[in-house]
């Protein structure tokens, strides 16, 4: 049996997923400290794992949480660097949309909204331009509340549709369904964040030893 541990903290419903002889699921809630939570989980993981061979680490790479998913890519690495493992990072939205073919929302912060398509693309829009592709009978799903939307603006959605939760079950799950040559594709790829904008740098005034 191929032992895979997964780990999904894109969001602040995060979890992990041990998938070998003893399978091992963990979840919790956390907006900005991950770390306490998942280092935890992680521990109870590799105990029930024992000395059996890790072959695989996914990981969600978002969109999301900027600290939750470089948290998980860290812990990755390091526990990789031990087991001799590798970590493949995959959309955390994937699971969420790879059987319907629809494009998944989220809320990218200072009035705009990600949004990924079923090809992949992802897109950093405005309310109104999603309003406008609602309008039209686009199929989007949501990974944000009904009553976050609806504020918004945004009114339209099928109420099954949103507040999806990617987990780490999902993720292996989905590896899963994969060819082998999809698998080979996705693991050629150095694992990283998925970044909807480019990441924010604060450049000093001045320098920490300068008054």
């Amino acid at each position: 049996m191929t032992n895979i541990l997964a780990i999904e903290c894109s969001s602040a419903h995060a979890s992990i997923a041990l998938r070998a002889e003893t399978p091992l699921s963990v979840s919790w809630v956390a907006e900005r400290n991950h770390d306490a939570y998942l280092f935890p989980a992680l521990q109870q993981a590799l105990t029930s794992l024992g000395e059996d061979s890790l072959s695989l680490i996914l990981v969600g790479a978002g969109p999301g949480s900027y600290g939750g998913v470089r948290v998980a890519l860290a812990a990755a690495e390091g526990i990789a660097l031990v087991r001799s493992s590798r970590v493949v990072a995959l959309s955390s939205w994937l699971p969420l949309c790879a059987e319907s073919g629809c494009s998944i929302l989220s809320d990218a912060k200072r009035g705009e909204w990600t949004l990924r398509r079923a090809s992949g693309e992802i897109e950093v829009l405005s309310t109104s331009a999603v309003r406008q592709l609602l309008d039209a009978g686009e199929g989007i799903r949501s990974v944000e509340r009904e009553d976050t939307l609806r504020r918004a603006g945004l009114r339209g959605f099928v109420p099954e549709h949103v507040g999806l939760v990617p987990t780490a079950e999902a993720l292996i799950d989905h590896w899963l369904s994969l060819s082998p040559t999809e698998q080979a594709g996705l693991s050629s790829v150095p694992a990283a964040p998925i970044y909807v904008r480019a990441p924010h740098i604060t450049i000093p005034k001045r320098k920490p030893w300068e008054f």
